[in-house]
């Protein structure tokens, strides 16, 4: 019964970690600039690409995944996350950033040509911010299990 509080300590420690992952993926986001395709969408372009939708709470499951992967030492658990997420990813990616077989004008001015630079923009700000924040969440769940096992080993 012991064992639980070790597992609470790890746990409360990854979760206090996840602020570091909220840290990196703004930081990262912000890295690249989501400018609208032309000043007359900016306030419909923000609201497009502005929104988190659920990262934070996934964040916050995926880190506790990753925490009991590697507590109880499956490995398996962690790979089969990692390609869920890739397949997930894959359908939003080609979405986004697909770029069409050809532009219907030569003028470099063109909405077309300003419409197809936001969107790799963006796609780039969703792979960045993906990978960012997947790649934390397996470094803190790591973390969070190490301390728990630490606890463990120390105090018991």
């Amino acid at each position: 019964m012991i064992i639980i509080f070790y597992v609470l300590i790890g746990l409360v420690s990854n979760w206090l970690l996840g602020f570091v992952t909220k840290w990196f993926v703004d930081s990262s986001g912000k890295s690249i600039e989501l400018i609208p395709p032309s000043p007359d969408l900016s306030g419909q372009w923000k609201e497009l690409t502005g929104e988190n939708e659920g990262g934070t709470y996934l964040g916050y499951l995926e880190r506790l995944l990753f925490f009991g992967a590697f507590w109880k030492g499956e490995p398996i658990v962690i790979g089969a996350w990692l390609a869920f997420k890739v397949a997930s990813k894959w359908n939003a990616w080609t979405n986004i950033v697909s770029v069409p077989k050809s532009m219907q004008t030569d003028d470099r001015d063109s909405f077309e040509f300003h419409y197809l630079i936001a969107r790799r923009r963006w796609g780039s700000h969703v792979l960045v911010t993906f990978l960012v924040g997947t790649l934390t969440n397996i470094i803190l769940g790591y973390i969070g299990a190490e301390v728990a096992c630490y606890a463990y080993a120390y105090f018991a």
